[in-house]
């Protein structure tokens, strides 16, 4: 007869899902702390640090390459982010909310980028602006992050259509208002968080993308990631740790920027009445 587990034992089984949920993020984050603290190291050396200064960061600030490069990739991102949240919120209401021959189609066709190898699209679109004779920069670096991205916004706003409730939309119409009166006073105001987070994805996708930029960007039009991964040939230097601890204090914002604008609505949703009970 085997008896109790002991007070050791039950501690250890009921605490290790958080044991290893701190192990993981400590696994996680730890490059990211060492990245931050190296890129105030004053010698150029990455694996000793010697001493504290502001001098990369200077150097980073002062590099015009630096600063074209991430001029593009804003560019590049709001474009492609706008383009794939506009079609993404169009396809989503469509599948989920209309009946019509090859939607099952339509819907497969969008999540297709999620499966395909990024290196096969990129290649593929390549091939297509060679062969159509069209010139490598922004408008194929835009149509290349839009093919990426899409899936993402897609998915996101069609979870957020297939939870609204159609009688809203139905009271709407018994009251008088035209199907595009529906859509953007009841459907669009609804959908305006799930559309803002597929924006925001999209536009993070894109603004660190590699592999598609590397297949369709010209001359001129060279990226912060393409110019990150340039200097990396040269090897790991205390400005490019800089460089990146500067892209983590801008993740870090606009999480921040999220959470305060739509956290609190979260908080105070309202709870629905419940009915009271008789006795």
């Amino acid at each position: 007869m085997s008896g109790r587990p002991g007070w050791v034992t039950r501690r250890l089984v009921y605490g290790l899902p958080g044991w290893m949920t701190a192990m993981a993020y400590l696994f996680l984050l730890a490059p990211i702390v060492i990245l931050v603290a190296f890129s105030f190291n004053e010698a150029r050396s990455t694996v000793v640090f010697t001493g504290f200064t502001l001098d990369w960061y200077r150097e980073v600030f002062a590099d015009r390459n630096i600063a074209r490069a991430l001029r593009v990739s804003l560019i590049v991102a709001a474009a492609s982010a706008g383009l794939a949240t506009l079609i993404g919120a169009l396809a989503a209401v469509a599948i989920t909310r209309r009946r019509f021959p090859g939607r099952t189609l339509l819907a497969t066709g969008l999540a297709a980028p999620l499966v395909l190898p990024e290196i096969v699209l990129g290649v593929g679109l390549l091939v297509f602006m060679s062969f159509s004779g069209i010139r490598l920069g922004y408008g194929s670096m835009i149509v290349g992050h839009v093919l990426v991205t899409i899936p993402f916004a897609t998915l996101i706003i069609r979870a957020a259509a297939a939870s609204l409730d159609p009688r809203i939309e139905d009271a709407a119409a018994d009251l008088g208002a035209d199907e595009w009166q529906t859509f953007t006073r009841v459907t669009l105001p609804q959908l305006a968080p799930a559309i803002f987070a597929a924006f925001l994805l999209s536009a993070t996708l894109s603004f660190d993308n590699l592999v598609m930029s590397t297949f369709t960007s010209g001359v001129g039009t060279t990226t912060l990631p393409l110019r990150i991964y340039s200097m990396l040939k040269l090897g790991i230097t205390p400005e490019i740790n800089a460089l990146g601890a500067l892209m983590v204090v801008a993740n870090i914002g606009i999480v921040l920027i999220v959470m305060g604008r739509y956290l609190p609505l979260m908080l105070n949703k309202p709870r629905p009445v419940e009915p009271e009970r008789k006795n």
